[in-house]
């Protein structure tokens, strides 16, 4: 019994000295004879890039109980170099609301985002706001931040969290 233990730790401590050589070794050996599946990742797709011309764009969101209106939007924009000019039209369908507005876009584009003001009127008051929309995978996203005036205008307040609203690209078509 004490030959076995002996014989035994020896071949132990060989196989301790040696395990750089045949560790690799069988491992290779024994990821060879597993099943394997290749991965295949999915493909990201990347931003859209805003280029000259004229594009145009919808958004829609039905009432939640957070947010009880029916809003659909259509933008109609050019660019020419880094000048965005257009229109936006949209409804508004709530508890305390039901109307339409309509407005002029100017702004500008840098870095695939449009920094606008939005001038437009509602059941007959005009007013302005300024705007910030990126490119998205497939249109392009508004930066909805919480509004402050400040010189007659609505701007964004950038210091707070925002929400994303997404506009999907569409035809421009005249009935629109």
């Amino acid at each position: 019994l004490r030959i076995f233990l002996l014989i035994l730790i020896i071949i132990g401590i060989f196989a301790l000295i040696t395990q750089k050589f045949w560790v690799p070794k069988l491992v290779d050996k024994i990821l060879s004879t597993e099943n394997t599946k290749t991965v295949i990742l999915p493909e990201i797709q990347p931003n859209i890039t805003l280029t000259d011309g004229r594009q145009c764009y919808t958004y829609s969101h039905e009432a939640t109980l957070s947010e009880p209106y029916d809003i659909t939007e259509f933008i109609d924009i050019t660019i020419a170099g880094t000048k965005v000019t257009g229109t936006k039209q949209g409804t508004q369908k709530g508890p305390d609301m039901t109307n339409g507005y309509t407005g002029t876009i100017s702004g500008t584009l840098e870095k695939n985002t449009i920094a606008d003001i939005f001038s437009y009127t509602v059941e007959g008051s005009r007013g302005q706001e300024k705007e910030i929309y990126k490119t998205g995978k497939t249109g392009i996203e508004k930066l909805r931040y919480p509004l402050i005036e400040e010189k007659g205008i609505l701007i964004p307040d950038t210091s707070k969290d925002f929400n994303i609203l997404e506009y999907a690209r569409v035809g421009c078509e005249a009935s629109n």
